[in-house]
């Protein structure tokens, strides 16, 4: 029996071979948003164990020193949590041009899968009609053998 070869085979391998690229960028940018999601909760944590101490350190005898790190220490916290929070936001418009760009390769695929498809079922209902037509052909060689030795039950059926 004949085998479907599709000829478009190297171009659906190759935009296979694309969206599992853009599938593993994505999963890049997102375990780096994970990571700063983390940190900015992290910071967030420290901010808050920080200021239970600082109210600590405001009752009895005020250590002013302390307070005056506390407060710097607060402060290079929040720029840094600023800092990440503008890199979220930048990395944030790159995951949806990832995204997009996803998107782009999975239809793109899809595309040459559709009419690969299409193809095989053309195939198909092809080799189903010589199969078909080989079979026809079969029997009407039979009848017209029988005919030629003069067989008795073919002239019956009449």
């Amino acid at each position: 029996m004949a085998r479907f070869e599709f000829k478009l085979e190297p171009v659906l391998r190759h935009r296979r071979m694309i969206e599992e690229q853009r599938q593993r960028e994505l999963a890049q940018l997102l375990r780096q948003k994970l990571i700063l999601e983390t940190q900015i909760s992290n910071l967030q944590q420290t901010i808050v164990t920080d200021k239970h101490a600082i109210a600590e350190a405001l009752t009895g005898n005020v250590d002013v020193t302390r307070i005056r790190q506390h407060g710097v220490h607060s402060n290079r916290i929040s720029v840094r949590v600023q800092q990440i929070a503008i890199e979220l936001y930048k990395l944030t418009q790159t995951i949806e041009a990832a995204r997009t760009s996803l998107l782009s390769a999975t239809k793109a695929r899809k595309a040459v899968e559709l009419l690969r498809e299409k193809r095989y079922e053309r195939w198909a209902r092809e080799q189903d009609r010589m199969q078909t037509r080989e079979a026809d052909e079969m029997v009407t060689q039979s009848y017209a053998r029988r005919m030629a030795q003069g067989d008795e039950r073919l002239g019956a059926v009449a």
